[in-house]
């Protein structure tokens, strides 16, 4: 007889509403990808072009995340651990689409030739161990004399240590976007200050990270309602994510209307569950 390992599941109303809602706005999410991809092909500058493609290269990447957290939350079940960890993975990924987004055509080309210096760079890597050397080679291998792999060398160096693509930190990146659009700033500052600490816990394996689920075994009532506490923090974390790029993008590439309307989507989401004095101010932020 085969043996598998799982995990028991709970289902609720309340969680079954949320992760519907959660699954709406990422398809609202890759509609606004897809829009943005057609406003690109209408643009006649080739700098607003790159700003484009690294923009949607962005968001495609989010909205993969995306359905990586709702087939692990289809159900309540301690794989929301795992949910938490990935948003804040989204939540970053949104963080940086805006910061490349807000920096113009030289953040956005900066992000591009990242791209191909890491992989010229990481061609072939050297891992020592125990006095033993291991080298892994890619097979196909870019040029040096390639114009893009000289460009990015050119813009990063060549040197032992591989430098990173934007030196700012998620502060400094926070205060770029709040420069450009408070309301956005506020948005990921919201997010940031929700998970940001405790899922680094999670990813980085901490006991703490244990013990924030080691509470659930008293009880299904007790599990079921702390779960659906980790849903609500992963569900307020993305939704606000979203709502904070829905601007930038917005106002950046001319696409009001269209990631307007994602923005009051993502907010009008929260309102049944948030405190009612907050309600009202989010109310009094997106008047319908």
């Amino acid at each position: 007889m085969s043996q598998r390992m799982f995990v028991e599941e709970y289902e609720t109303s309340r969680h079954a509403e949320e992760h519907a809602t959660l699954h709406e706005l990422a398809l609202s999410l890759h509609r606004g990808h897809l829009a943005l991809i057609l406003s690109g092909t209408l643009e006649a500058s080739e700098e607003r072009k790159q700003m484009m493609r690294v923009a949607s290269a962005h968001l495609l990447s989010g909205i993969n995340t995306l359905v990586s957290i709702l087939s692990l939350t289809e159900k309540l079940s301690l794989k929301v651990k795992e949910a938490i960890a990935l948003s804040r993975v989204f939540y970053e990924t949104a963080l940086v689409a805006a910061f490349t987004c807000v920096g113009g055509p030289e953040r956005a080309r900066r992000a591009e030739l990242y791209s191909v210096y890491k992989a010229f760079r990481n061609q072939t890597q050297a891992h020592q161990a125990g006095g033993f050397v291991l080298r892994v080679s890619r097979a196909d291998r870019l040029s040096r004399k390639d114009p893009q792999v000289v460009a990015a060398l050119e813009m990063f160096g060549g040197s032992s240590r591989i430098r990173p693509c934007f030196e700012e930190n998620r502060e400094e990146m926070t205060e770029s976007v709040t420069s450009f659009d408070a309301r956005a700033g506020l948005l990921f500052g919201g997010v940031e200050g929700m998970i940001h600490e405790v899922s680094s816990e999670i990813i980085h394996g901490s006991f703490h990270g244990y013990t924030l689920f080691d509470s659930l075994h008293n009880g299904k009532i007790e599990m079921e309602e702390n779960l659906s506490a980790h849903h609500e923090m992963v569900f307020f974390a993305v939704s606000l994510s979203i709502s904070a790029l829905s601007r930038v993008i917005g106002r950046t590439f001319d696409m009001e209307d269209t990631m307007g309307e994602l923005e009051h989507s993502c907010i009008s989401s929260l309102l049944p569950y948030v405190p009612d004095d907050m309600a009202a101010q989010l109310r009094a932020l997106y008047p319908d």
